[in-house]
């Protein structure tokens, strides 16, 4: 029967595609034959699974009004949500690049001799950068997923044609936002390279593991680290099992990459090795490398949990020894007169690098006003896309005025 019903249905849009052909050439003049076939052609093209189809009308009304609502918030929700943001000091107004003086002031008193000679070299200005990158996120909402997941039954009685209902589209925008946050804090946020990092993508050269490139897939340029050995020509689109997505890493450098850079290049003053010391002596080595005027002022020691979980191992000795918690939940390191906060962060783990300072020395920017921070709703025929644009970048502002260990 449902056979008979469906040859039916294709001999009676036959006629009429056949009828509406001739209509079209009679009017306009084009030949038949080519208006048929482009009809023919266009009924051809394979359609995303559920559009034009009968059967699924689900609708994405309600997630639009709620968006509508909330975009502008969006980003600043985001941005909020990385725990890095909260641990060092946020720039939230940086349209591209904010230049960081470092002011140092030289020499000072001497013997008097009615001499005016004053040195050249008194007062130096030491600029530094902070650039915030431009970085995008895709997504498509599909509500008719909900109709075959366990979120089914919130959709109500039956799946007719009225039912609209999308549950919980408040949940999904913060789950959105969590995960997206969440990446940007466990990999960009520290471990960020920057696109430069990223070289073309040469199909005549083989790859080591680590090595970093770039290529054109899907109409974008995307970034990749190989995790094998590649032979020429093994490309991400031809052997994708050899290469690790990378996107996250290129859009900017990490505040961890730039630590990397500068004491390569030997801008920091206070480098320490703690090499095969224990969890306490090390965090204590750290601090104390700073400046007699900081150490005074206080400081922020950051370490990766696993190594402030080194700390806290022995419960008998090292907490009530090694650490004080002066009742609001900070953590200090003992012996330091509690001038030293030690603060366990998220968004080192993977790295054994302590470092040290104010934070204030220690910079996220973004610019949440800006233009180029957006969310772009585009509802479609059965799904909903949406685009969010925004801008992020990380960097420190004085070298002297910190400590960090030699461990990356």
């Amino acid at each position: 029967m449902k056979d008979r019903f469906l040859k039916t249905q294709i001999v009676v849009a036959m006629i009429a595609m056949l009828f509406m052909a001739a209509f079209i050439s009679n009017i306009t003049g084009i030949p038949f034959l080519l208006i048929a076939g482009v009809f023919l052609v266009t009924g051809l093209i394979k359609r995303p699974d559920g559009v034009l189809r009968n059967d699924i009308n689900p609708d994405v009304s309600k997630i639009l009004t709620y968006l509508g609502k909330v975009k502008a918030g969006v980003f600043t929700k985001l941005v909020n949500s990385m725990d890095i943001m909260n641990d060092i000091t946020m720039v939230p107004n940086v349209k591209n690049v904010l230049t960081l003086t470092q002011l140092t002031i030289r020499n000072g008193f001497k013997p008097y001799t009615g001499v005016f000679r004053p040195a050249a070299n008194d007062i130096d200005y030491d600029p530094r950068q902070l650039v915030v990158e431009q970085m995008q996120r895709d997504l498509r909402i599909d509500p008719r997923k909900y109709r075959i997941s366990y979120f089914a039954d919130q959709r109500g009685a039956g799946e007719g044609s009225k039912n609209n209902k999308i549950p919980f589209e408040q949940y999904t925008i913060k789950s959105v936002l969590e995960h997206d946050a969440a990446e940007l804090n466990d990999r960009t946020a520290f471990f960020g390279l920057g696109k430069a990092a990223f070289a073309a993508f040469n199909p005549a050269v083989p790859y080591a593991v680590g090595a970093k490139i770039k290529i054109s897939k899907n109409d974008e340029i995307q970034y990749f680290i190989a995790k094998e050995i590649t032979l020429a020509g093994e490309s991400p689109i031809t052997h994708p099992d050899k290469w690790e997505d990378a996107n996250d890493l290129a859009v900017c450098k990490g505040l961890g990459t730039h630590f990397k850079e500068a004491r390569a290049n030997d801008e920091f003053q206070r480098v320490v090795s703690i090499a095969g010391l224990d969890a306490y002596p090390a965090f204590k080595k750290v601090f104390r490398a700073l400046s007699p005027a900081r150490k005074a002022k206080g400081a922020n020691l950051y370490a990766p949990l696993n190594r402030v979980e080194e700390l806290m191992d022995d419960f008998e000795n090292k907490v009530g020894k090694y650490t004080e918690n002066d009742g609001s939940g900070l953590m200090y390191l003992a012996n330091t007169g509690r001038k030293c906060r030690i603060v366990p962060t998220t968004w080192q783990n993977g790295s054994n690098m302590l470092f040290a300072g104010g934070k204030e020395n220690f910079l996220g920017g973004t610019d949440l006003l800006s233009d180029l921070n957006e969310v772009n709703i585009i509802p479609g025929v059965y799904h909903l896309d949406m685009g969010i644009a925004a801008t992020l970048g990380f960097n420190f502002q004085d070298p002297d005025d910190m400590s960090i260990s030699d461990e990356d």
